[in-house]
C-alpha cells in the first residue's frame, strides 16, 4: 500500500506538472504514485505523469537541504535576517553587504535579538564605514555603491564560507546512487525533481555541481529539474547533453543547447580536456564558433588556452586565438553590450572617464593575455598573426581593449633586440616585424596622449629595452608628463632617473650616442616642481640607488636639496626621510642639513595651512639626534623647531619625545647643563599644553 504523500511533495508535483505542460504545450496528469520498480527491495519513484498521447514520465522528488536540523536553523535564521534587515533600514543603514558569524536564534527571540544586532552593526558602520571592506566583531562588511538596501550572507560552522556549489554537489553525491535505482523503469522518461530548501543555492550552482559528475554511473536518469524558488524550474541535467559532449555532436534544441553551453562553461573552467575537444569538434563541424553563445564559456575557453601552453600545445592555443579574435565581447566601438544596457560593466567608458580598469575581463580581454603568453614562448612563427590582431586592437575605439593589447606589445618590444634564445639557439624573427613593432609602440603612445589610463598601460611596454634615442626620449617623456595623471607620473619617475643617469652609458649596448644633459635638467625640474606623485616617487628611486649602492652618494648629492626648493609634500618628505636615515651613516652633516631643511619647509607650509598639522609625521628624528648632540647649539635650535611645529601643528608627530629631550645626556660635559636647561624649558612648555606627555628623567 502506498504511503501518504507529504504536503510539500504534492504541492511540488502540481507546480512541476503545470510547468511541464506549458513548456511542452501538452497536458500531463498524475496517473500513479509510489510506482514500484523493484519488488524485492520495494524501491519506487514518487509520481507517474502521462499526457493524452500516452507518453509517461517517472518523477522522483527530493529536497536539497543539508539535514533536518540545518533546515530548521536556516528557516529560523532566515526569518531573523528579514527582521534584522527591516530594523537596519528603519535606522537608515543601507549600502552594505554583510556576512554574519554563526549564532543560534530562538524563534521567540527574533525581534529582541534583531534590535541588539542592529545596534552592533550600526555602531560598526559609524566607526569603520568609510572603508570599502572591513570586519567588526565577527561580521564582515562590503560597501556597495548605490545599493539602497542591505544584503546578507552567513557562514555556519565558524570559518566555513558559503559554498553553494559545494552544498549542491554534496547533496547530489549522496542522493544520486539511490535515486538512479528508483527510476529504473523502461518506457518512461525518467526525471529527478529537486526542490531547494537550501539558502543561497540556485540553478547555476546545481548546473555547475552536476557538470562535474560522471553520469555513466547513473544510466537511468534522463533529466534533472531544479526548483530554486517555488514555480521556477531549471533544467540542470539532460542525458542528451552529456551524450552530445561525449560523441562530439552539436545540439540544436534550445533547452539542451542552453544547458550544454553552461556545462561547457563550467567544464572548461575546471580545465577538462574533453570540454575543449568538444568545442573544437563542434566548431569544425559547424564551420565557426558562433554556436558557443556564452561569454563565460568563451572566457573559460581562453583560460584553458593558458593550460595548453603549460604543456607546450601552442597550436591548440593559437586555434583559440583564431576562433575568438573577432569576438564581440567587448564591442570594438565601446558601446554597451546588449545584456548591460546601463553600461555598469563597460570598462571602455570607465577608461574614458579616467577610472581604473585594471581587471582582466571579457572574451577579448582574456584573449590578449593568452596572446601575450604565446609571445613569451619565443616562437616567432606565430608572431605575424598575433601582431596583426594586436595592431587592430591597439587602434580600435574600445580603450579597454587598447589597454589589454598593450600587454601583448610589451614582450614584443622586449624581444626586438634578441637574436638568440636562452639556450643559445637562434631567435629568428623577421627584421621588418621588429622594426614595425618599434614604430607601432611609439605611434600608439602618440595616439593615446589624451587617455591617461591607456598611457599608464603603455608606459610599462618600455620597462625593458629603453633604447629611445634623444629625440624619441624627449618626446615620449613629455607625452607621459602631459597626462598629469598621478599613476602615470608615479611610474614615469623611474624613466626620468634612467634617462638622466644610465641611458648615456647604455649606448654601448643600444648603439649610437646619447647626451643626457637635457634629461638631467628635466629630472631637476621634476624634483623641484613636479606633482606630488612624481617627486615622492623620485625620492624613493634615489633612495634605492643609494641603499642598493647602484650609484655612489656623490652622484646623487646635488639632487637632494632640490626636494626642499619646491612646494612642500608630506609624501615626498616621508620618502626623503629614508635618505636622511641612510646619510646618517655615510654623510651625517648632509643628513642634518637636509633634515633641518625639511623642518623649515614644513614650518612654512603650516603657516598657510595650520589645520593640517596633525596629518604630518616627521621621520628621521631619532637618527638625527645623536649627530646633533655633537653640536649642542644646533641640537637646541633643531629641538626648538620641533617644539614649535608640535605646538602649531596640533601635536604633529615630531619623533620619540624621550629620545628628543633625553638627548642632553649625549652632549659633552661642558655643554650638558646649559643644554639640559634649554631642553627642559621647551619640554615644560609642551607639558603644560599636553599633561600626558612622556616623562623625562632630568636628574642625569
Amino acid at each position: 500500500m502506498a504511503k501518504t504523500k507529504e504536503q510539500w511533495e504534492e504541492e511540488a508535483i502540481e507546480r512541476f506538472r503545470n510547468f511541464l505542460g506549458q513548456e511542452r504545450a501538452t497536458t500531463y496528469a498524475i496517473t500513479d504514485r509510489d510506482v514500484v520498480v523493484n519488488p524485492s527491495t520495494n524501491e519506487n519513484f514518487d509520481y507517474q505523469l502521462q499526457n493524452q498521447d500516452g507518453t509517461k514520465i517517472a518523477v522522483e522528488l527530493f529536497r536539497l537541504v543539508e539535514d533536518g536540523k540545518q533546515l530548521g536553523r536556516q528557516k529560523v535564521f532566515g526569518s531573523f535576517l528579514e527582521q534584522l534587515k527591516k530594523e537596519l533600514l528603519s535606522r537608515g543603514v543601507k549600502g552594505y553587504f554583510i556576512s554574519t558569524p554563526e549564532f543560534v536564534v530562538k524563534k521567540s527571540e527574533i525581534s529582541a535579538h534583531s534590535v541588539k544586532v542592529a545596534e552592533k552593526i550600526e555602531q560598526a558602520i559609524k566607526i569603520k564605514g568609510a572603508a570599502d571592506k572591513f570586519e567588526h566583531d565577527g561580521f564582515e562588511f562590503i560597501r556597495v555603491k548605490d545599493l539602497n538596501t542591505v544584503g546578507f550572507s552567513y557562514h555556519w560552522g565558524g570559518a566555513r564560507s558559503i559554498d553553494s556549489r559545494g552544498t549542491a554537489a554534496t547533496v547530489f553525491a549522496g542522493k544520486l546512487p539511490k535515486k538512479n535505482r528508483q527510476v529504473a523503469i523502461s518506457d518512461h522518461e525518467r526525471v529527478l525533481l529537486v526542490v531547494s530548501w537550501a539558502m543561497f543555492v540556485d540553478g547555476a550552482d546545481a548546473i555547475r555541481a552536476l557538470s562535474g559528475f560522471d553520469f555513466s554511473q547513473y544510466q537511468n536518469v534522463d533529466k534533472i529539474f531544479f526548483e530554486p524558488r517555488q514555480g521556477q524550474f531549471v533544467l540542470v541535467y539532460d542525458r542528451t547533453v552529456v551524450e552530445a559532449i561525449q560523441n562530439k555532436q552539436p545540439l540544436s534544441d534550445p533547452a539542451p543547447l542552453n544547458l550544454m553551453l553552461q556545462y561547457a562553461r563550467y567544464q572548461l573552467g575546471e580545465k577538462k580536456p574533453e570540454a575543449f575537444e568538444y568545442v573544437k569538434a563542434v566548431t569544425t563541424l559547424t564551420g565557426n564558433i558562433d554556436w558557443l553563445d556564452d561569454n563565460g564559456a568563451k572566457e573559460n575557453l581562453v583560460s584553458y588556452g593558458e593550460e595548453l601552453l603549460l604543456k607546450d600545445h601552442i597550436e591548440d592555443a593559437m586555434w583559440i586565438v583564431r576562433q575568438l579574435h573577432n569576438d564581440a565581447d567587448p564591442r570594438p566601438d565601446g558601446t554597451n553590450d546588449q545584456d548591460d544596457p546601463k553600461g555598469e560593466h563597460n570598462y571602455h567608458t570607465r577608461v574614458l572617464r579616467g577610472e581604473d580598469a585594471n581587471v582582466i575581463t571579457t572574451v577579448r580581454g582574456h584573449l590578449c593575455w593568452l596572446m601575450m603568453r604565446i609571445i613569451v614562448k619565443n616562437k616567432p612563427e606565430y608572431y605575424t598573426e598575433i601582431i596583426d590582431i594586436m595592431s587592430r586592437y591597439l587602434k580600435e575605439d574600445n580603450l579597454y581593449i587598447r589597454i589589454q593589447a598593450s600587454y601583448i606589445l610589451e614582450p614584443l618590444w622586449a624581444n626586438r633586440r634578441a637574436r638568440k634564445n636562452q639556450d643559445e639557439s637562434p631567435f629568428t624573427w623577421k627584421d621588418e616585424e621588429r622594426t614595425y613593432v618599434r614604430q607601432l609602440a611609439l605611434d600608439t603612445v602618440r595616439a593615446n596622449r589624451s587617455h591617461p589610463r591607456v598611457m599608464q598601460a603603455l608606459l610599462h611596454v618600455f620597462n625593458r629595452n629603453r633604447d629611445w634615442n634623444e629625440e624619441e626620449a624627449e618626446e615620449m617623456l613629455n607625452l607621459f608628463l602631459e597626462t598629469n595623471h598621478d599613476d602615470v607620473l608615479h611610474d614615469l619617475a623611474a624613466f626620468l632617473v634612467y634617462f638622466a643617469f644610465f641611458r648615456e652609458k647604455d649606448s654601448q649596448y643600444y648603439g649610437g650616442t646619447f647626451n643626457s644633459e637635457k634629461f638631467v635638467a628635466l629630472l631637476k625640474v621634476q624634483i623641484k616642481n613636479g606633482a606630488d606623485s612624481m617627486s615622492s616617487s623620485l625620492a624613493w628611486h634615489l633612495w634605492k640607488l643609494l641603499t642598493d649602492k647602484v650609484l655612489p652618494y656623490e652622484a646623487i648629492r646635488e639632487y637632494l636639496p632640490l626636494f626642499l626648493e619646491g612646494n612642500y609634500s608630506k609624501n615626498t618628505m616621508s620618502k626623503l626621510a629614508l635618505i636622511f636615515e641612510e646619510l646618517a651613516r655615510i654623510a651625517p652633516e648632509d643628513a642634518v642639513m637636509l633634515y633641518e631643511g625639511a623642518l623649515v619647509s614644513l614650518e612654512e607650509y603650516l603657516k598657510t595651512k595650520p589645520e593640517e598639522g596633525y596629518h604630518h609625521w616627521i621621520n628621521g628624528t631619532e637618527e638625527m639626534i645623536p649627530i646633533l648632540a655633537k653640536e649642542p647649539k644646533k641640537l637646541v635650535r633643531v629641538v626648538e623647531r620641533l617644539k614649535n611645529l608640535w605646538m602649531k601643528g596640533m601635536q604633529t608627530y615630531i619623533g620619540n619625545i624621550r629620545t628628543i629631550f633625553s638627548s642632553y645626556e649625549l652632549v659633552s660635559s661642558e655643554s650638558k647643563e646649559k643644554t639640559k636647561l634649554a631642553l627642559k624649558a621647551m619640554y615644560d612648555e609642551m607639558k603644560a599644553v599636553h599633561p600626558p606627555l612622556q616623562e623625562i628623567d632630568w636628574t642625569k
